[in-house]
């Protein structure tokens, strides 16, 4: 008995990830990826086409492990994983030399028509709707080293705060499900409004291509936003929902927010708002005054924690002053205008200066320093600043509770900003490449791995399943796994050559059978069969030809 069992009883498996390799690949043979890159891309005859070393790049980044996400690991990990069955190519031609040479001969254009032909098919093929489009835009950090040539990587204003060379990456994406449009790379040391002026010169190359709307409205943050920006926006056609920085509008007077008027729908008790017309840059144009309980509550304490933070540096800055005058301070002696540098910096934070009156005064041997907290500034901020915000636009036929809606598209960039910064997930960390045509190429592999896990989530959840994040929807196609079960020597020869072609399915719970069914991939065989169905397949083959 114990000889029997060691026969029959496996001795090991190999376990592999395929149920979202077979998704993205699915998605992507729905859009025709690799036929659109062949065809504007073509390789010399004998080469590796380039639409599947691309393809296979972009889901590299989505699907691979966070300690294997750079380009130097795509064999080793292609070897391994389902692809190499479901996409099949050498593992030489990926070797990161050929690809990096490949794909750095791409050119600028050739990256714009790439992106152009693959939105007009996921517009095609999905139905995305393109009568709402938001735009922002973010940058990337870099390692790269004082000594790089390259125009995209450039220190400018980090938003991870590190003092590193950065490049710039702008954003348009849909209402619906959040769908990039069109991305473009610019250089690290460009403020927002360039950023912007930018973009619309990209959305005037990309007009035929996208096929807009003349009703559609872009929606934007307002660090983008200038006089000649919207002089530009209102020449042409175009339809704009964008945030006006209070510091903008200095000559029209605001009201407290209970005096504003409470919106309906799903704004209902959460939103109020008022809608009139004031001059914005000298010209009459439509402004949205908006109120939000949940963004009053949500910056109630950051300022609370920067009003404490002030007034610690301030009391820290009177001791010292106090140390100097009875001689006890060993450093340089403070003057006025060391004083006022240090205060300027203590109250540099936001609304941090009308809150506290200081008053600086010459003394021997040291300056003297008073503060105190101004209440009355505090209470202006509780009724006249805090979860405020200002929205200009040229639809004037709008009401308010539309424009508020078209405002907070902006969101679908901020998911996809925090998608492409997360290590573990489609993300476009860490930037190793030094050449301008390698990181646009770069982004561009990374958006269109983005791009296929975007549409798997707007299928889930047109099906009423739950998708929130791009996490949310790899993670239960992740742990659909298949193994392949290895016997020992003393089992049956049949049996072992009937293990080493077949993939044992692992269990599925109900909510990996519920997305499989909704992606139509149940039966799909690459996701692998039990011995017992292989051999009733192969029994029902046998008795087939006898029969004959």
């Amino acid at each position: 008995m114990q000889q029997s069992a060691a026969a029959t009883v496996p001795q090991s498996f190999t376990a592999q990830e395929v149920g979202a390799s077979l998704a993205l690949a699915t998605v992507a043979s729905d859009l025709g990826v690799e036929a659109v890159i062949d065809a504007i891309c073509p390789v010399r005859h004998g080469a590796a086409p380039l639409g599947r070393r691309v393809l296979i790049a972009a889901l590299h980044r989505a699907l691979a492990p966070r300690g294997q996400n750079s380009q130097r690991s795509v064999p080793a990990w292609y070897a391994t994983s389902a692809l190499a069955e479901l996409l099949p190519m050498a593992v030489a031609d990926l070797d990161s030399r050929r690809v990096g040479e490949a794909l750095g001969g791409i050119s600028r254009q050739q990256v714009e028509q790439i992106e152009s032909a693959l939105v007009r098919r996921l517009i095609e093929k999905e139905g995305i709707s393109l009568t709402a489009l938001a735009f922002d835009c973010t940058n990337f950090d870099s390692y790269a080293g004082a000594s790089t040539t390259s125009r995209l990587l450039r220190r400018g204003h980090a938003k991870s705060g590190r003092p590193l060379r950065v490049m710039g990456l702008g954003l348009l994406v849909t209402e619906d499900d959040g769908m990039p449009l069109l991305t473009f790379t610019y250089p690290g040391n460009e403020n927002d409004v360039t950023s912007f002026a930018r973009f619309l010169k990209a959305l005037d190359r990309r007009r035929g291509a996208l096929d807009l709307p003349l009703d559609t409205t872009i929606a934007g943050d307002g660090g983008n936003i200038s006089r000649q920006l919207l002089l530009r926006l209102e020449k042409d056609p175009r339809y704009y929902v964008l945030r006006l920085p209070a510091h903008h509008l200095v000559d029209v007077p605001r009201g407290p927010s209970a005096t504003l008027r409470p919106l309906m729908g799903k704004l209902k008790g959460k939103v109020w708002a008022r809608k009139y017309v004031c001059a914005v840059y000298g010209v009459e144009r439509c402004v949205v005054d908006v109120y939000s309980r949940r963004m009053h509550e949500r910056q109630k304490p950051g300022l609370c924690r920067d009003r404490a933070r002030a007034r610690d540096e301030l009391r820290n800055l009177v001791r010292l002053l106090e140390n100097q005058r009875q001689g006890k301070r060993r450093a340089a002696p403070l003057t006025v205008r060391a004083v006022k540098r240090r205060v300027d910096k203590a109250l540099a934070r936001e609304h941090m200066a009308s809150l506290f009156a200081v008053r600086i005064k010459k003394r021997e041997p040291a300056p003297t320093l008073e503060f105190q907290e101004v209440p009355q500034a505090w209470d202006h901020l509780h009724t006249h600043v805090l979860g405020r915000t200002l929205l200009v636009t040229n639809r004037r036929d709008w009401t308010p509770e539309q424009i508020v809606h078209a405002s907070r598209k902006q969101s679908h960039n901020e998911r996809l900003f925090r998608d492409l910064k997360d290590p573990g997930g489609v993300s476009m960390l860490p930037l190793r490449h030094r050449r301008d045509a390698a990181l646009r190429v770069h982004a561009l592999v990374v958006v269109l791995g983005l791009m296929l896990a975007k549409v798997l989530a707007r299928r889930l959840r047109r099906a009423g399943l739950p998708a929130t994040s791009i996490t949310a929807v790899l993670t239960p196609l992740k742990n659909v796994q298949r193994a392949r079960l290895h016997y020992g020597p003393d089992a049956p020869p049949a049996l072992r050559a009937l293990a080493s072609s077949v993939w044992v399915p692992s269990e599925r719970s109900p909510h990996q059978q519920a997305v499989l069914a909704v992606l139509g991939m149940s039966n799909r065989p690459e996701l692998g069969t039990t011995l017992i169905n292989a051999l009733a397949r192969s029994r029902r083959g046998r008795q087939g030809k006898t029969a004959a």
